[in-house]
């Protein structure tokens, strides 16, 4: 604003609402890393559930996903829908450290050639969602009816030769192809790199078809990558909206969407209230002056200007009325509809609502309901990923590093360290000379909180200690549940009133006969979300313990459980490495088509 110019002084600004509500969303909904209740599928899972448990916190610790995580929460409260992947990482530098120096001649020094692992483990990554597209088929609320999806990147040449060139259609891949930064939405941007390829990922589960395309080349073409232990696949995506915008669409609506026109409002009737304020302040006025009169007649009011008439004493100072009270109820009007509109409302963006502890934590919680449903939604997105988490668990920690040791007094040395243990160790054929040889099996070792008891079942700990997996124990299948509130802002106000709430019902019963109240006890402590073994007494643990033991019936064959997602009959399985299938389903697979259309010609 220009006080004095008469095209440059009124307001025409925009407040910065939806912008404040997503930042305000983020830091309600994501605080800490997501905590899983897995419960085992039947008794033989049971020994190596709080196994699992930990490796899926430990991932999420190492892979640092709280930071992916937000940044799905930013493109699911702006856009109104989201998508991330969870795949397998392995990072690998090659560097030259000094091995020794020379001080007079120090371009003489030696220097040694290692591969260095700089990261090796599960890895969670947030997709930008207008380069990423799912089955056209796909249905809100329903993960079987999404078979197939597909993304883009943009990769500096480098990059891309590192990752792909040791496949061997690599050598027909020349540099180009769509480089802009998104296909369609947003600011459009390109770039302006020289060596710069476009690839395209594309999975389906039907096909069971993994597919990379680089500048039209595919170089990858294999089955899925991702299966449990029993070999049912699984996309590598988890993705969800915000919040419904018909029964048959996948996209949501998002804040933005759902306040723009709200905002609109609010900015134009704030811009024509600062104008009426600024006018009643700085006024306009007018005098006779003794310079011929040029003016037309029509006098546009500007604040701070005079204007010349032919009879100044008939005029007065230009008055003009400061905004009323109706001016400012408007603006709050308009500031509250944009609030429920987007569901962040005042008490979860601090304003304290109410005058005791117990107000304010009622407000809050009143307030949380509006987000109910994005983060159901979330949450069951990160349910996806802990089922695809625990598949590459078991995919990527059964694999061992293997090796060779000929020498007699190793392998003796070796044997006595792992006690002769079967699953870390075996023979190899013999030597040139005759001697015993045998492959060391080095399974992966992180410290977890856990023991193993004398019957072999895995116990949680409040001790860590370095714990080296084995393949016996990466067998598991459930189902996965994620707590909505441990990755919510804690509430230490909210957090007391319930713990104290709950220990008002649960105490009385805990005098009274286990056999009789456990059960209310247990439902008690679920709907409060709380952990069994934390608060009851060790009576009352024993006695459970012993229930469960209790053999109830004789299985009758194992059933595909809950979270599984079976092989479909009849699926295809590619076994040439460039074998390109002929109709790929959905929206990926017609991309796809096209991609792959000039090199078909080619051959």
């Amino acid at each position: 604003m220009t006080l004095g110019k008469e095209d440059e002084w009124q307001s025409d600004n925009s407040q910065p609402n939806i912008f404040i509500k997503i930042q305000t969303a983020l830091a309600i909904l994501i605080d800490r890393n997501p905590e899983g209740v897995f419960s085992p599928g039947s008794s033989k899972y049971k020994a190596t559930t709080p196994l699992f448990k930990q490796i899926y916190q430990r991932n999420w610790e190492i892979a640092k996903s709280k930071q992916q995580l937000k940044l799905f929460i930013f493109n699911l409260a702006k856009y109104g829908w989201a998508i991330a992947r969870t795949f397998p990482k392995r990072v690998v530098n090659k560097v030259k450290v000094i091995k020794e120096y020379n001080e007079e001649e120090p371009e003489k020094s030696v220097w040694e050639e290692k591969e260095i692992v700089e990261y090796n483990d599960i890895f969670r990554e947030n997709l930008d969602p207008w380069n990423a597209w799912i089955d056209d088929m796909a249905k809100p609320n329903n993960p079987w009816s999404l078979k197939d999806w597909c993304w883009r990147k943009v990769y500096d040449w480098d990059t891309a030769k590192v990752e792909f060139e040791n496949y061997k259609n690599w050598k027909y891949v020349k540099q180009g192809g769509n480089l802009q930064e998104k296909i369609t939405g947003g600011i459009q941007k390109k770039y302006e790199g020289k060596k710069m390829v476009e690839i395209v990922f594309y999975e389906s589960i039907q096909k069971d078809l993994f597919m990379v395309i680089a500048n039209g080349v595919p170089v990858i073409i294999e089955p899925l990558p991702i299966s449990d232990a029993d070999g049912h696949k699984r996309l590598s995506l988890w993705q969800t909206y915000w919040v419904l915008r018909h029964a048959e669409s996948a996209f949501g609506v998002g804040i933005y969407e759902a306040t723009r026109y709200d905002q609109t409002l609010l900015d134009r009737f704030r811009n024509m209230t600062i104008d009426q304020l600024t006018l009643s302040i700085y006024k306009m006025f007018f005098y006779q002056g003794t310079e011929k009169l040029t003016e037309t007649g029509v006098i546009k009011v500007t604040p701070g200007v005079g204007k010349q008439v032919l009879n100044p004493k008939d005029m007065q100072w230009l008055q003009i009325p400061g905004p009323g009270a109706e001016a400012w109820k408007g603006i709050e009007m308009f500031k509250n509809d944009v609030n429920e509109a987007s569901g962040i409302t005042e008490p979860l963006m601090g304003t304290i609502v109410g005058k005791t502890a117990f107000e304010i934590a009622q407000a809050k919680e009143a307030a949380l309901k509006r987000l109910k449903t994005p983060l159901e939604n979330i949450c069951e997105a990160l349910e996806e990923d802990g089922y695809t988490t625990i598949s590459l668990i078991q995919l990527l920690y059964s694999i061992p590093e293997t090796i060779k040791i000929a020498d007699p007094e190793k392998i003796e040395a070796y044997l006595k360290e792992i006690q002769s243990d079967s699953q870390l160790y075996e023979e190899a054929e013999a030597t040139e000379e005759g001697g015993r040889q045998i492959v060391a099996k080095i399974y992966r070792e992180i410290q977890l909180g856990l023991e193993e008891d004398e019957k072999g079942n895995l116990i949680e700990t409040e001790k860590t200690r370095f714990f080296r997996v084995k393949p016996k124990f990466l067998k598991w299948n459930g189902i996965i549940k994620i707590k909505p509130q441990s990755i919510l802002t804690p509430s230490k106000q909210l957090d007391k009133a319930l713990d104290l709430e709950m220990l008002n019902m649960v105490i009385p019963l805990l005098g009274q006969p286990p056999e009789i109240f456990q059960k209310v006890v247990k439902n008690i402590l679920k709907l409060y979300e709380k952990t069994p073994e934390d608060w009851l007494p060790d009576s009352w643990l024993e006695e459970k313990q012993q229930q469960a033991e209790r053999p109830l019936f004789v299985p009758q064959g194992e059933q595909p459980m809950m979270g599984e997602r079976p092989m479909p009959q009849g699926a295809e399985t590619l076994v040439p490495r460039t074998e390109i299938p002929e109709q790929p389903a959905g929206i990926g697979g017609k991309l796809v088509g096209a991609l792959t259309n000039a090199f078909r010609k080619m051959r």
